[in-house]
């Protein structure tokens, strides 16, 4: 703000992040192995506070134009693809997560707790919370998602990325470094060796990744995914009949 540069970004980035923190703490904290302490709930004001920044900044959303734009076919569109394959592959890793970390009977999913995510049975229950998360919330972002990658002009898209992409580095750097923390038990303890610790990384890490360049390429493309930057009355100058101009003359000099 101090050099006039946008705060709805950093803003819908905070909230997601602090509403995904929340999520997992409260009812981690309430359903966990630790003593139970009424002073838990002074964190109460943490979710609402961000829930009413983000209504806020989403009502803010700069002035834009309905985009009456002809895009290309998906399959024209790489990056967008990519994206999309991502989201695809995003729901199955959720579902599966949630399903194992409920008790699935797949014997995949019995391996899949005990050899390659024993951190989702520790009795915390924030790994546990944290997993669910993905299975509800985050599965429903990843459709709405899919379906502004598939018809392109939905300006929410890029306020949501923003918020989604805060909530997922939050959750996934907590998750992995809790993964591999001292103080988690031994039997919940990530192995930091072999092909079960380099698959857990791979996925986690992709879930960590991706969703802040899936925000940065929704922030960039304005006509596809909406404006999300707050415009100055200075900016707005530069859009006028001059701006060619101006460019020449900087160019020029």
């Amino acid at each position: 703000m101090l050099f006039r540069l946008s705060y709805r970004e950093v803003g819908l980035y905070w909230a997601g992040s602090i509403l995904n923190s929340m999520i997992v703490l409260l009812p981690g904290a309430v359903t966990g192995d630790h003593p139970f302490k009424l002073s838990i709930f002074l964190n109460t004001p943490y979710i609402l506070l961000p829930i009413i920044a983000a209504v806020k900044l989403l009502h803010e959303r700069p002035p834009q134009a309905r985009s009456f734009v002809r895009f290309p076919s998906i399959w024209k569109r790489p990056m967008d693809l990519f994206f999309l394959f991502y989201f695809v592959l995003a729901i199955c890793i959720s579902v599966y997560r949630a399903l194992a970390a409920l008790g699935g009977n797949f014997s995949s999913m019995k391996t899949y707790v005990k050899e390659y995510d024993p951190y989702v049975q520790d009795p915390s229950n924030f790994a546990f919370v944290q997993v669910m998360a993905y299975g509800y919330f985050f599965v429903a972002y990843y459709v709405f998602a899919m379906y502004g990658l598939l018809c392109p002009g939905q300006h929410w898209m890029a306020d949501w990325s923003l918020i989604y992409a805060g909530a997922a580095a939050q959750g996934q750097v907590t998750y992995i470094l809790g993964a591999s923390h001292h103080r988690t038990s031994m039997m919940y303890h990530l192995d930091t060796k072999g092909s079960e610790a380099k698959a857990f990384y791979a996925v986690n890490l992709v879930l960590l990744l991706v969703p802040q360049f899936f925000a940065l390429w929704c922030s960039n493309d304005v006509e596809k995914f909406g404006r999300s930057q707050t415009i100055y009355r200075h900016e707005e100058e530069d859009t006028g009949p001059l701006s060619q101009e101006r460019l020449e003359y900087k160019k020029r000099f």
